[in-house]
């Protein structure tokens, strides 16, 4: 069956990469040579760490060169030092994931540990397998106080983003978690009262802890179920625009597995994300050839599903910058576009409240006293246009 998406814009390094990626079929060392003719090895990678791949791509490329060295040394070199140092640092997280598991549950905290390590391990098998620029701790609203003691006593400080104050109550309101940062191991911590922003509908803490699963790496160390798992890592790659194909990776990795798919279908239904399941499954299957199991057909077939696949095509045939904050007005309007598309009409309403709702941005650009933050709100619209025009004139 032809490919539904149209990759013509996808670089010849690109599709490389994806080709040497796919979960369908091994790649041979004939066929891998020939790509490879012309190649532009820089390009290739750029994209290799922008996409975090490099931690599959090369024990392949090792095993690929075996026999006959195809790939210049310059690129084994580089692939070797990412790799390394990856494993480092994801042993450096799981050292630190057990020992903050062990300090909450010594405090009756109970705690789910998202992507990290545990994924690491759980898909690839090994936690060099896939790259973690921090640790994701999902805990209950009711025990957030006593984590952040926790937090504070283990050296951890609030993260910068956090240092302004607060309007109105605006930090639960535009965001899912709170980071904290450990200035002398350099460990950031994103502390979870939700899985998603509060547009998206999910399940409670108390479900989510109900179908827990424990981790390979530690009987005592829990994360998602699969199928919530399966849910949340299709959401936040959606929320990223899958501008790393690791997030893309993990899909595929799940697809090969066991899931209850009746399971999965009722909770896309409940959080009315069908089609983003659809999206990224039509992502995953095109571009690294996943198994495409019979009950989720329906959900590709969607047709915002496939528009959705085909807009994050943009985000992952270049290097983008979209957080904390786009790289330029066209990629903006470009992700604002995307966003949009991907919610549900009562989302839409939710989001475009949520941009109009007063920000720390407006208390940095004109402190007021706390009493007096309701005028923010029609305040807004002017301090907006006066941060445009200070941008604009520095």
């Amino acid at each position: 069956m032809s490919s539904p998406l149209d990759l013509s814009s996808f670089s010849k390094e690109l599709k490389f990469m994806l080709n040497l990626l796919r979960s369908d079929r091994k790649i041979e060392v004939e066929e891998a040579i020939r790509q490879s003719r012309d190649l532009d090895w820089q390009s290739f990678l750029k994209f290799a760490t922008y996409h975090d791949t490099f931690p599959i791509l090369y024990p392949l490329l090792a095993q690929l060169n075996e026999e006959q060295q195809w790939t210049p040394n310059f690129v084994m070199n580089k692939l070797k030092a990412v790799y390394t140092r990856n494993t480092f640092e994801m042993l450096h997280l799981r050292g630190e994931m057990e020992r903050m598991n062990e300090r909450f549950a010594g405090q009756g905290i109970r705690s789910l540990f998202l992507k990290g390590p545990v994924l690491a391990a759980m898909l690839y098998g090994d936690i060099s397998g896939r790259t973690s620029g921090d640790l994701d701790i999902f805990v209950s609203k009711q025990d957030w106080d006593k984590c952040v003691k926790v937090l504070l006593e283990e050296g951890y400080a609030l993260g910068e983003q956090y240092d302004s104050a607060a309007v109105l109550n605006n930090t639960e309101r535009k965001t899912h978690h709170i980071s904290y940062i450990h200035p002398q191991k350099r460990i950031e911590i994103e502390l979870h009262w939700r899985l998603n922003p509060d547009s998206v509908i999910e399940p409670s803490f108390e479900e989510l802890w109900s179908r827990r699963q424990a981790s390979s790496l530690n009987k005592s160390v829990y994360t998602l179920g699969s199928e919530d798992l399966f849910v949340y890592l299709v959401l936040h790659g959606t929320r990223h625009a899958w501008t790393s194909l690791r997030w893309l990776m993990d899909i595929d990795r799940m697809l090969s597995g066991f899931l209850n798919w009746n399971r999965v279908n009722q909770l896309f239904a409940a959080s009315r994300s069908a089609s983003l399941g659809g999206k990224a499954i039509l992502l995953s299957t095109d571009l690294l050839g996943s198994l495409l199991p019979e009950e989720a057909y329906a959900m590709t077939l969607n047709p915002k599903a496939h528009r959705l696949a085909q807009l994050a095509l943009i985000f992952i045939r270049q290097k983008v910058v979209l957080f904390p904050e786009p790289e330029s007005k066209e990629i903006a309007f470009v992700y604002n576009r995307y966003l949009l598309a991907a919610m549900t009409f009562r989302q839409r309403q939710l989001y475009i409240w949520n941009k109009l709702y007063p920000s720390s941005k407006d208390v940095t650009l004109l402190p007021l006293p706390k009493s007096m933050h309701f005028l923010y709100f029609p305040l807004r619209p002017f301090l907006w246009f006066w941060r445009q025009v200070k941008r604009q004139t520095t």
